[in-house]
């Protein structure tokens, strides 16, 4: 009965302790986190004092005392564990949402001068503004319900698109226009990769069934591989980054290399099986044809030749873009930098993006958060693959397909891939102090003083 009592009147202590400890810090969603780590640093502290010789309730006072003074470190607690907001990102992406209305003004202007059909400034500004005020809403939700809620996210998404494909008329045998809707699917993948991870082999063919069907999907909505082949890449990088942290218990090497072995042959398999018919055969046939040999039959892998070869350091290149290049607000926007401003223009716009997508890799790999670093790693690598995408088709590369630059091409579904995901990262670093698993605090350092 004494023992019983004494390891009632311990609990106390610490739940006492702990309370006017967390009373400190203000962000509410912190607390459960720096309580659970508190206790275990208790804990710990009290089982090694018990195991020099001193009794439970003894222990846990001088375990406690240890910790220090609750308000002191509640007080570095919250400062430690408070919601953050990325200045430097917020402000890099101001400035690239400048210098995109300032392109997209631009061509527009230059279109109308020439004669022809100009994309309205005036939409595209009003897209941008929805694009913002759809980041600040993102911000402001906290990424972590993507994690709590993703199957039911997948399922809501899902019947939105498949609602949209039927309702929406066809453009050339196809719903390309409605592509890049497909993206929304990647931060609802890193919350079921989350949901399904420390499950095995079980967990990791569950992601792998989904990430199936979610591509099978894609192609059956929008009639086009486009977008489904580019989103297959990113989410099998988010699978590998979760194999490589340990999430599936499998082997690790092994596993890799069989899913992109499985990834890089399937297509190939396709093709020798004669699966594909004669103009998709006359596609893949042009995809792999150098830029010149193309240009003999391509207006506009030629038209994108003529105008790069014409350009200049600095300056324009003398040649009309806004009459040789459809769809330029869009589609050919880097081409259009190159050949009105120049080389170093275009090297500027390139070197934006690429710093673009370092700062949001960098940030995924400094996450302890899990999720967070999922969700980092998956808009990070959208962005990624677009761009370059975007670039070697604008070079005359790669045979142009729905694509898009973030923060420059024109249109509303551009214009909410790029904020949504901008709202998500910022939402991320806002909790990286905040959510997710228990981590250690390196700025409190909790020494156990032996007594002698």
């Amino acid at each position: 009965m004494e023992m019983s009592e004494r390891r009632t009147e311990s609990r106390d202590i610490k739940t006492e302790y702990l309370t006017a400890l967390t009373s400190q810090i203000r962000c509410r969603k912190a607390r459960p986190l720096v309580e659970e780590e508190l206790t275990s640093h208790i804990d710990d502290q009290m089982e090694a004092l018990m195991a020099d010789g001193m009794n439970e309730e003894d222990a846990m006072k001088e375990s406690i005392r240890q910790m220090g003074d609750p308000v002191e470190v509640g007080v570095e607690m919250d400062r430690i564990h408070r919601p953050r907001l990325d200045w430097k990102f917020l402000i890099f992406a101001g400035l690239l949402s400048i210098a995109g209305l300032f392109l997209q003004y631009e061509m527009s202007r230059l279109a109308a001068g020439a004669g022809f059909a100009a994309p309205s400034f005036a939409r595209q500004l009003a897209c941008t503004c929805i694009g913002i005020a759809v980041m600040a809403t993102v911000y402001f939700l906290d990424y972590t319900f993507i994690g709590k809620h993703a199957p039911a996210l997948w399922t809501l998404l899902t019947i939105f698109i498949a609602g949209a494909s039927l309702l929406s008329p066809t453009v050339n045998g196809s719903h390309s226009y409605m592509q890049l809707s497909f993206y929304l699917y990647v931060p609802v993948f890193a919350g079921l990769l989350y949901r399904f991870r420390n499950r095995g082999v079980c967990g990791l063919a569950w992601c792998l069934f989904l990430f199936i069907l979610t591509l099978a999907l894609g192609v059956r909505f929008f009639q086009t591989l486009n977008t489904a082949f580019f989103c297959s890449l990113v989410f099998l990088i988010m699978i590998t980054a979760g194999i490589l942290k340990g999430w599936f218990q499998v082997p690790k090497k092994t596993t890799v290399f069989l899913l992109w072995a499985g990834w890089i042959l399937l297509p190939v398999f396709i093709v020798c099986v004669g699966a594909l018919n004669s103009y998709q055969l006359e596609r893949l046939r042009v995809f792999f044809s150098s830029p010149t040999a193309r240009a003999e039959y391509d207006y506009v892998t030629g038209s994108i030749l003529k105008l790069l070869s014409a350009s200049r350091l600095t300056g324009g290149s003398g040649l009309p873009a806004q009459e040789m290049l459809p769809s330029m607000s869009m589609d050919y926007i880097f081409t259009f930098v190159v050949s009105c401003y120049g080389f170093l223009a275009g090297a500027a716009l390139v070197l934006a993006l690429l710093a673009l997508i370092v700062k949001v890799f960098r940030l995924s790999a400094r996450l302890t958060n899990q999720l967070g670093m999922m969700i980092s790693l998956g808009c990070g690598c959208v962005f990624a693959v677009e761009t370059v995408h975007y670039l070697l088709a604008n070079c005359g590369f790669s045979p142009m397909a729905q694509t898009y630059l973030p923060f420059f091409s024109y249109g509303l579904r551009a214009s909410l891939i790029t904020y949504v995901f901008s709202g998500l990262l910022l939402s991320v670093y806002r909790y990286k102090d905040v959510a997710g698993e228990i981590r250690s605090f390196p700025s409190l350092k909790i020494t156990i003083q032996k007594e002698k």
